[in-house]
């Protein structure tokens, strides 16, 4: 099997790699309109503390402290400081951090430590200090609010990858107006080694993955996660606000689930053993907490409460209890048989109701689903008007357009002789799959029941999702067409989009999407970028930053798309409408 990424449609098992062959048939997408950003002209800070700092997993009165120290002395003390200014005049807290030895990679060891009895709602400022000499950068933080608040302002962001080009979304969320959280979905680091997906620029980048193999053991997950903590973008978004962080499937392996990844083979060892590494890797690295005490370490949901306005639910959908992705080599009849004959109609009607829509098949699990469901309630109770869920992979129904109707036939011709695997996939879309079954989309007995159980807790809810490399914006409608929510995804912070290579004049696989799905407000298949989502009790913003060209270190960026939402009220569900 092949260990280069696939198109996260997963039909056909189209590579990105077969889309190259389609790229330079015109122009590439331009920018108008954006307003020219700054970059520092910064090189990762030296010394003890060259890896940044970071905060995270915010509750009203605590927070997770991060920061690695580079150090051939395990025996160091390090002291972390909490203060009201970034002066620190005035100290209000401070804990001896505990330095685990046994973490160490490379000569350096992660450290965090949970900073408590702070006050709710309120801004700090953070650092770390070796003796006299030693001092870290400082950081800013921020407590959840309790009570009323007017206003919530968040990031949110998914899909960054180190070789694939620079990491502009998080610097434009460093030099631009403070965040209260950065959510991200998923997809922190990638696995991959070189030559493997997005790498192909990496060297001429400076960006070559480190270690230069793919992250298969522990060691190689932890260098993996200190490369991409050298990266100064990195750095200063973490310093600039406390982060809500999640996993989707590269910080293991790609299209991982319960028990496997479709990017693991049995020559690398027990996926037990890798899954396991890689989550020690990411907890050391990362300022969250693990599941509490008894619970698998793949229990990773949470919910943090804002104030009287919102509540925030992150979710598991990739390690805990999702079951293996339907292989496209089940679909039960050729990709060019007929669409309108009968037994043609009957087998993939089979196919969809009877392998994909099969109820055994889990994403959530019921641990998580009651979880899910308590907390929904509780904030429908508590009046919050709005309710979030932190969604690795895209809910809403999209189903592929047919694309051998609606592409311009020098295109289909083009495919046909450069990538029979891309013109396979093209053949497929008659039957009008849904676009993506690595997410909802392949689970939706799974998706019906998450939309119960929101239904019984009165909540009409907004998925925040990532996982595409795209950006999305759709209604939520369960099957009885009622809706349920809203969705908006974000696209990649430097992951390429699925087509980003098939530069075709006149051909817009995104609005292609859009037509054939009346539900999907957005999808944007070629920027990269992030959202900036503002919450009121009356209204909520979401803002679509897109950034330019992640292949030079200059870049602009721009609000590309925006939408206006408003809460469920008078037996109305969420409304959200573009801009």
């Amino acid at each position: 099997m092949t260990k280069n990424k696939k198109i996260k449609n997963n039909v056909g098992r189209v590579t990105r790699r077969s889309a190259l062959a389609l790229a330079g048939a015109g122009g590439a997408l331009a920018a108008c309109g954006q307003k020219p950003t700054a970059r520092d002209d910064k090189t990762p800070p030296g010394g003890l503390f060259r890896h940044g700092i970071a905060s995270g997993d915010p509750l009203h009165t605590s927070i997770i402290l991060w920061t690695a120290i580079s150090t051939k002395d395990p025996a160091l003390k390090v002291i972390a400081q909490i203060a009201s200014d970034k002066n620190f005049s005035a100290i209000i807290w401070e804990g001896m951090v505990g330095v685990n030895a046994q973490s160490a990679s490379n000569g350096v060891i992660p450290l965090k430590i949970e900073a408590k009895d702070l006050l709710p709602g309120t801004e700090y400022f953070y650092r770390f200090r070796s003796g006299a000499e030693d001092t870290s950068p400082v950081g800013r933080t921020k407590t959840l609010p309790q009570g009323h608040i007017e206003e919530l302002n968040m990031a949110i962001v998914s899909c960054s990858n180190h070789p694939a080009g620079y990491f502009h979304s998080y610097r434009h969320i460093a030099q631009n107006e403070a965040v209260d959280v950065v959510v991200h979905l998923g997809d922190y680091i990638y696995e991959y080694g070189i030559g493997g997906f997005a790498t192909g620029d990496a060297e001429a980048l400076g960006r070559v993955p480190e270690p230069e193999h793919e992250c298969v053991k522990l060691d190689d997950y932890r260098r993996r996660y200190a490369q991409y903590h050298s990266d100064p973008d990195l750095q200063d978004a973490h310093a600039a606000a406390p982060w809500i962080i999640t996993w989707d499937d590269h910080e293991s392996a790609n299209d991982s689930w319960k028990e496997g990844a479709s990017n693991h083979q049995d020559d690398e060892g027990g996926w037990a053993v890798r899954e396991a590494a890689s989550l020690t890797a990411f907890y050391e690295w990362t300022p969250t907490r693990p599941p509490a005490e008894g619970e698998p370490r793949s229990a990773f949901w949470r919910n943090f409460e804002f104030g009287n306005l919102a509540s925030l639910t992150m979710l598991e959908t990739r390690l805990a209890a999702r079951s293996e992705q339907v292989d496209w080599a089940l679909f039960p009849v050729p990709a060019d048989a007929d669409p309108e004959d009968e037994e043609v109609k009957a087998k993939v009607t089979s196919f969809e109701n009877d392998i994909v829509g099969n109820p055994e098949r889990r994403m959530l699990g019921d641990a998580q689903g009651d979880f899910v469901e308590a907390a929904l309630a509780r904030s429908v109770e508590a009046g919050q008007p709005w309710q979030l869920l932190g969604n690795q992979v895209l809910l809403a129904k999209i189903y592929s357009p047919d694309y051998i109707a609606v592409l311009p036939g020098w295109l289909k011709w083009l495919a046909r002789r450069e990538s029979p695997q891309l013109f396979e996939y093209f053949l497929r879309s008659r039957f009008r799959p849904p676009l993506n079954i690595d997410a909802w989309d392949g689970y939706p007995v799974a998706r019906e029941r998450l939309y119960q159980r929101a239904k019984r807790a009165g909540s009409s809810f907004i998925s925040l999702a990532g996982d595409t490399h795209d950006f999305n914006a759709s209604i939520l409608r369960a099957d009885d067409d009622n809706i349920v929510g809203a969705e908006l995804g974000t696209t990649g912070v430097s992951s390429p989009g699925n087509f980003a290579s098939v530069v075709a004049p006149g051909v817009d696989f995104g609005k292609m999407t859009e037509e054939a799905n009346p539900d999907t407000i957005l999808h944007d298949a070629y920027n990269t970028g992030y959202i900036r989502l503002k919450l009121s009790h009356a209204e909520a913003f979401a803002d679509y930053i897109t950034t330019s060209s992640v292949k030079q270190p200059e870049f602009t960026a721009s609000v590309g798309f925006r939408f206006r939402l408003t809460p469920k009220g008078d037996g109305q569900a969420i409304k959200m409408e573009r801009l």
